[in-house]
């Protein structure tokens, strides 16, 4: 083939996340003589899905109403076949499903399902889907080792073989530095003595906020000027709103709401705290660990090959305030060891190059390539 390959990432949504994130990071790299690169969208494209736009990737729209509405994944089947696609590449539970039966429908050679977390498969009925469709797929990309292996303990299959463990990236370069502080204290009207531990997250259940919440109390009983921020957007505002009230803490947490500036936050924050209840790799870790800011994770799903406890930051067990407080308590009483871990946290997180993930991706796709030439020409 003469022509570069024609690429299609499906994925719901382009808005703010993590995993958007990396593919504003990372899509503009690909080497444009080898690939050419476009997103398809099955909800709607947003504020990362523009950005792509302005930096050159193409992203069209084909609205999948459920993931196996038959008039839509013919559509996106038409769209494939328009566009000439040699490689389907799917993003997080709904897109791999809708996106691997219009690729079978459309004939696409290479299908190839991203999987992003490790707590998808939480029905009987996630897991058969997955089994039924593993015939289609050429392959997998897995963010961890702990979601490869959770993948294949919950959905049964033994595609062990086939699921390659590409880690993700973060969306800033070295060129990224975060400002002085002391404007958001100001905005946020946060004392200037005051330390400050801060989240950036989606307001979901999985993220475990209502622990990070009760962790704070235990905080604030021994240091009552401490501050929480907590970033993000999410349908769990309220409840985590009415939980800060019933524990007095409306002086000291800080629900900022979805914000452009979210690098910004990082000078601010003291100590960057992750309570989730399950978690695939963990971006903003790595964006964290990037701007040397000091780290309280639980130990889940892929952070412990992030954060690794003493070494990169502190880890706590998950749906547990007592041991995340203590960890918080630590860090902030021991301003030379969270210095020592940022640091180390920084070097290591030099390991996450945006080109490095590229390479690794594009080495996949020539693979899976030349083994469906050879499979085609036996």
């Amino acid at each position: 083939m003469t022509r570069p390959l024609n690429v299609a990432r499906i994925i719901s949504m382009l808005t703010v996340g993590g995993v958007q994130s990396m593919l504003l990071s990372t899509l503009p790299c690909f080497d444009k003589r080898r690939f050419n690169v476009r997103v398809c969208c099955t909800d709607r494209i947003g504020k990362v899905g523009r950005a792509l736009q302005q930096r050159g990737v193409s992203v069209d729209l084909c609205r999948i109403r459920s993931r196996l509405h038959p008039v839509d994944l013919w559509s996106m089947a038409k769209w494939l076949k328009k566009n000439q696609i040699d490689i389907v590449h799917t993003h997080m539970y709904a897109s791999n499903i809708s996106g691997t039966v219009a690729a079978k429908m459309a004939g696409v050679p290479i299908i190839i399902s991203h999987i992003h977390a490790a707590h998808e498969w939480r029905s009987r009925h996630r897991a058969l889907i997955e089994r039924l469709l593993d015939r289609s797929r050429s392959g997998y990309i897995a963010v961890s080792e702990a979601v490869r292996e959770a993948f294949l303990e919950k959905t049964g299959l033994d595609c062990r073989d086939r699921i390659r463990v590409i880690q993700n990236v973060h969306r800033f370069t070295e060129e990224d530095v975060a400002p002085d502080p002391r404007a958001l204290r100001q905005e946020l009207r946060i004392p200037a003595a005051s330390p400050v531990v801060g989240t950036i997250t989606r307001l979901v259940p999985v993220k475990g906020l209502d622990v990070l919440l009760r962790a704070a109390r235990l905080v604030a009983d021994h240091l009552p000027e401490a501050r929480f921020v907590i970033v993000g957007k999410g349908r769990e505002k309220a409840a985590l709103a009415g939980l800060t009230s019933e524990l007095g803490l409306e002086r000291n947490v800080i629900f900022t709401g979805e914000r452009v500036d979210v690098k910004d936050f990082y000078s601010l924050f003291d100590l960057f705290v992750l309570s989730s209840h399950s978690e695939g790799f963990g971006i903003v870790l790595l964006e964290a660990m990037h701007f040397g800011t000091p780290i309280v994770a639980t130990a889940v799903g892929g952070i412990p090959e992030l954060v690794r406890d003493g070494e990169t930051g502190l880890l706590a067990p998950p749906d547990s305030p007592g041991p995340l407080a203590d960890a918080i308590l630590k860090l902030l009483g021991d301003p030379a060891l969270a210095r020592h871990l940022s640091c180390r946290a920084l070097e290591y997180s030099r390991n996450f190059a945006p080109s490095s993930y590229v390479a690794q991706v594009e080495r996949y796709y020539t693979e899976l390539h030349e083994r469906a030439q050879d499979t085609k020409s036996a």
